[in-house]
């Protein structure tokens, strides 16, 4: 039996909890929600976390919004309309849309907001989704210092006007997301960088911030002055941070949590025991092996890189490490995607036998074993799972290759710090999409998107493909240039895949409203007791 083999045996021995089930502990009108991290930040213009824009959906209502299913619907614009040409997009605000201290919400806080969002000054992490604006791409890259020039205007206090520089059928899906929602100038000039603090934020969504404990819980209080209050079910939201999912599973069997996550090894025993709480869906995101792109000896090494990547047998992380539904990835956008044909690496297909065979030989090629074992480090935030894959990983490589993996746990501030850094050599990583266009995770790559390229991948030619997609009209066209962007980034190997997750959650049956969703965004607003 292999060496990897043998540590595939002992990593799913790990322990399983056993079946005894509690109660739910939760008033009727508190939910509590399982939160994965502690919110590195709960501005919607400097956080990227998954987590963080999922509370800040609680927090913040956009032009438009995510209903109950994720799907785009009217938020503080109650309808719009699009020039004939696609580049304009005229927006009518709602009359009663207030900010939580009962002020309106006017077309001028979007425009305000929309130009923090993309000052270089802000440093947003997500800038680079609203370069569809005119005027954007040039803010963003610092040769235009006039943000005026940006392609959102005030008509009047109730109308605003949006200019693109291409169409884009998927706008309303963009400014759903937290990124695309209004700050209040009030509450930033009278509270600078703590404006997010409780009794200091000033929001338009459903709740509003009312008490901040670090690294246990963020509550939230229903809004009075959201102008669909009467529909908002529960009076209060606890996101409780639980990092690993095992120990989140635990509290939600004691009734500590009404929605939590389910760890891959526990799946099986959540469809037997608990069927009736579980939920189980695809979920438009890739997890992948970030390579840092400048630091040796992998950055100049395109054959160790290659190498690394073809030793890794997905299949069986899939089947048997994480079987959970995960899906083998060998590019990084998931199928089903509309105007989009996935790329694939190229070994896709090849026999274990071959593919093994292949890999040791470019990495004999590549010189790095020459000297003894090669010795690399992987750093990763908190959690059983990802733990269970790397260490899979390194017995492949290790069989491999002789390749020496040695796992860094990091909590999930001091990780996403090390990432931005480019502190590492390589990061277990995961892109979850904000909206359902491949270039919403390809734009991620792009050598000049800063700190969301943790990556540090810098190619021109990808660079050109993803820019001239961003202002190509034609679908066919759109998603031909984007695919080889993909195609590029693959054969580089600057970026590993390794598989398609799905989301596990259980959902305590008394909970209303639950819908499966590709992007795992499911409002509060919409659930009920």
């Amino acid at each position: 039996m292999s060496c990897w083999k043998r540590l595939l045996i002992l990593v799913l021995t790990l322990a399983v909890p056993g079946v005894g089930w509690g109660e739910a502990a939760a008033a009727a009108s508190i939910l509590r929600r399982a939160s994965a991290v502690e919110p590195e930040s709960l501005d919607p213009h400097k956080s990227a976390g998954s987590q963080e824009q999922t509370i800040e959906t609680d927090l913040f209502e956009g032009l438009t919004t995510y209903d109950a299913g994720s799907r785009a619907i009217p938020g503080v614009a109650s309808r719009w309309e699009v020039s004939p040409d696609g580049l304009i997009w005229t927006f009518h605000l709602r009359p009663d849309a207030k900010w939580s201290d009962g002020t309106p919400v006017t077309a001028d806080d979007f425009v305000t907001s929309f130009r923090r969002l993309v000052d270089p000054a802000t440093a947003s992490p997500s800038a680079e989704m609203f370069e569809v604006v005119a005027g954007a791409t040039g803010i963003i890259a610092g040769s235009e210092k006039d943000l005026s020039v940006l392609g959102a205007t005030a008509v009047d206090p109730q109308t605003l006007r949006l200019t693109l520089v291409h169409p884009m059928a998927l706008l309303p899906e963009l400014l759903a997301t937290a990124i695309a929602v209004p700050v209040n100038r009030a509450a930033i000039a009278k509270y600078g960088d703590q404006w997010t603090h409780p009794g200091n934020m000033v929001s338009n969504g459903p709740y509003v911030l009312t008490a901040w404990a670090p690294q246990s819980e963020v509550v939230l209080q229903r809004n009075g002055a959201f102008h669909d209050a009467q529909t908002v079910s529960f009076d209060e939201v606890h996101w409780v941070v639980v990092e690993d999912d095992q120990t989140a599973l635990k509290r939600y069997r004691a009734g500590e949590l009404d929605i939590s996550r389910v760890p891959a090894g526990e799946l099986d025993w959540a469809k037997r025991t608990i069927p009736s709480h579980l939920h189980v869906a695809p979920q438009f995101a890739v997890v992948y092996l970030s390579i840092n792109m400048r630091q040796e000896p992998l950055a100049s090494n395109l054959k160790l890189r290659t190498a690394l990547s073809m030793a890794i047998d997905r299949e069986v992380l899939a089947d048997k490490v994480e079987p959970a539904g995960e899906i083998a990835a060998y590019g990084l956008v998931t199928a089903g995607i509309a105007g989009y044909e996935p790329q694939t690496l190229k070994f896709k297909g090849m026999s274990e036998a071959d593919r093994v065979a292949a890999a040791h030989k470019l990495f004999e090629e590549s010189g790095a074993g020459k000297a003894g074992p090669l010795k690399l480090s992987v750093i990763y935030s908190t959690d059983r799972d990802k733990k269970r894959l790397l260490l899979a990983i390194a017995a492949m490589w290790k069989e491999c290759c002789g390749v020496e993996l040695t796992l860094i746990n990091r909590e999930w501030q001091v990780y996403l710090s090390n990432r931005r850094q480019h502190d590492f050599q390589i990061a277990f990583d995961q892109i979850a999409g904000s909206y359902a266009d491949a270039y919403d995770v390809l734009s991620g790559f792009v050598s000049t998107v800063g700190e969301m390229n943790d990556a540090g991948y810098a190619s021109p030619a990808y660079d050109a493909l993803v820019g001239k997609s961003s202002v190509t009209a034609d679908v066919v066209e759109r998603g031909r240039l984007l695919g080889q962007a993909e195609r590029l980034l693959l054969d580089d190997a600057a970026v590993i895949p390794i598989n398609f997750p799905v989301y596990r959650t259980v959902v305590n049956p008394r909970i209303k409203g639950w819908e499966e969703n590709i992007l795992n965004l499911p409002p509060t607003r919409f659930l009920s007791p």
